[in-house]
């Protein structure tokens, strides 16, 4: 099996194919890594229920949460000084309070 990774922001998405230059017979979208106490894992798509608890769309072995694991982290866009300058740059700018004197 073919396991693909496209990065999109902090998500990603998993293709899976039967080999390589095989259009994927199931897309997963919206998986992230995230760090836990026990190091990292993938945290598949999921919705929070009214009750707080949250509800998986996805269910995947251990063996598999690794193989995808390993292929996200070593897929995984690395930082640069010059996207991050980017990011900030759109950010709007902190203003401070204008204090005028409107009378309401």
């Amino acid at each position: 099996m073919k396991i693909a990774i496209e990065h999109i922001r902090d998500q990603f998405n998993v293709a899976l194919s039967s080999k390589e230059g095989v259009e994927p017979f199931i897309t997963i979208k919206g998986a992230r890594i995230v760090e836990g106490k026990n190091g990292p894992f993938i945290s598949w798509p999921a919705k929070k229920m009214d009750s707080g608890k949250y509800w998986n769309h996805v269910w995947c072995s251990e063996a598999f949460n690794a193989a995808v694991l390993e292929a996200a982290q070593k897929t995984a866009p690395k930082p640069t000084k010059a996207k991050d300058e980017a990011w900030q740059a759109r950010a709007p700018a902190r203003q401070e309070p204008v204090e005028d004197d409107i009378p309401f």
